[in-house]
C-alpha cells in the first residue's frame, strides 16, 4: 500500500500507479499544461518523476539548464528536434545541452525522471534512442541476480562489480526470467524506483508487482525476498552509483518455491497487497 508520504524518496513505496489521479502540475517547465501524476520527490523538491499524458500535436521547450530530463515513452510518439521515439524510445536531455522542441503528432503517454543533482553529464550531447537497439547485458558482480539481463539507458553505466552505474547513477531495463528467484534479502546504499512494465514478481512483504507497479526502497531499507513465475520487465532508476548487499531471510526458500507452486499460468498477472497475496499463495494458518 502507498506510504502516508505520497511521494517521498525517503519512504518505501509499493502502489498501482493507475490508482493515482491525473494533475495539472507546474513543478516544472516539461509539464506545463499537461495531465501528470507524480510518482516521486526529492525531500527538496528538485529531482522528480512523473508519468505524464499529453495531447495530439502537443509542443514544449524544457529548460535543461534546470534538469537533465530524460524520458520513456509507454504510448504514442514523441520527437525531439525531429528525432521521433515511440514505445519504447528513450530520450536523453542533460542539464545544459542548449534548447530543443518536443512535439507529439499523436499524443501518447511516458515516464519524465528530471533530475537537477545527475552528476558527468557536462558537455554532454542530448540522445533518442529506442529500446530495441541497445544490447543485452548479463548483470554481472551479483552471484544471487544470476540470469538477469538488463538494457542500460543513461550513459556511461558499469555493470561488473560491487558497484553498479555511472556518476549520475542508472537507467536500465531490466529483465528478469521466468522461474527466477532470489531467496535472499538485499539493501542498497542509495535510493532505488522501480516502474514495472510486463509479467509480475512476488515480493515479501509487498506483494505481486504487475504492469504499472510502483516500487521505491529508500537508502539502508532492506527488502525481497523475490521470485516471478512468467518473467517480468521493468524500469529501474537510481540517482547515484548502486551497491547491493545480501543477507538470509528466514523462511525465504519456502516462500518463493510456495509462490512458483501456486501461480496460474491461466491468469493474467495484477498488482495485488501483501493480504490477498499472502492469503492465495501462501496459505497461511
Amino acid at each position: 500500500m502507498k506510504t502516508a508520504s505520497l511521494t517521498s524518496r525517503h519512504e518505501p513505496q509499493f502502489y498501482e500507479t493507475r490508482t493515482l489521479p491525473w494533475d495539472r502540475l507546474s513543478d516544472t517547465r516539461l509539464l506545463g499544461g499537461i495531465d501528470a501524476r507524480r510518482l516521486s520527490r526529492s525531500a527538496n523538491h528538485d529531482s522528480a518523476t512523473y508519468e505524464l499524458r499529453f495531447p495530439p500535436g502537443w509542443r514544449c521547450q524544457p529548460d535543461t539548464d534546470e534538469a537533465t530530463i530524460e524520458l520513456f515513452v509507454l504510448e504514442g510518439d514523441v520527437s525531439l528536434d525531429g528525432r521521433r521515439a515511440g514505445p519504447g524510445g528513450y530520450l536523453f536531455m542533460p542539464r545544459g545541452c542548449g534548447s530543443a522542441e518536443l512535439h507529439s503528432e499523436r499524443g501518447g503517454q511516458l515516464l519524465a525522471f528530471w533530475n537537477e543533482e545527475l552528476a558527468g553529464f557536462e558537455g554532454v550531447p542530448w540522445r533518442v534512442t529506442s529500446w530495441r537497439d541497445e544490447p543485452w547485458v548479463d548483470l554481472g558482480g551479483i552471484p544471487a541476480m544470476h540470469g538477469v539481463l538488463y538494457k542500460s539507458l543513461r550513459l556511461p553505466d558499469r555493470g561488473d562489480g560491487a558497484v553498479h552505474g555511472g556518476p549520475g547513477g542508472l537507467l536500465r531495463l531490466s529483465f528478469l526470467p521466468p522461474a527466477f528467484a532470489d531467496p535472499t534479502q538485499h539493501v542498497h546504499e542509495v535510493w532505488e524506483e522501480i516502474y514495472f512494465l510486463t509479467g509480475e514478481l512476488f515480493m515479501p512483504p509487498r506483494g505481486i508487482l504487475a504492469p504499472g507497479t510502483y516500487l521505491a526502497n529508500p537508502a539502508g531499507y532492506w527488502h525481497a525476498p523475490m521470485t516471478t513465475q512468467f518473467g517480468t520487465f521493468m524500469l529501474v532508476q537510481t540517482t547515484a552509483p548502486v551497491d547491493q548487499v545480501p543477507r538470509h531471510f528466514p523462511g525465504g526458500d519456502e516462500m518463493v518455491d510456495g509462490y512458483r507452486d501456486a501461480a496460474s499460468w491461466l491468469e493474467s498477472p495484477r498488482h495485488q497487497d501483501w493480504d490477498e497475496t499472502r492469503q492465495r499463495y501462501l496459505n497461511p494458518d
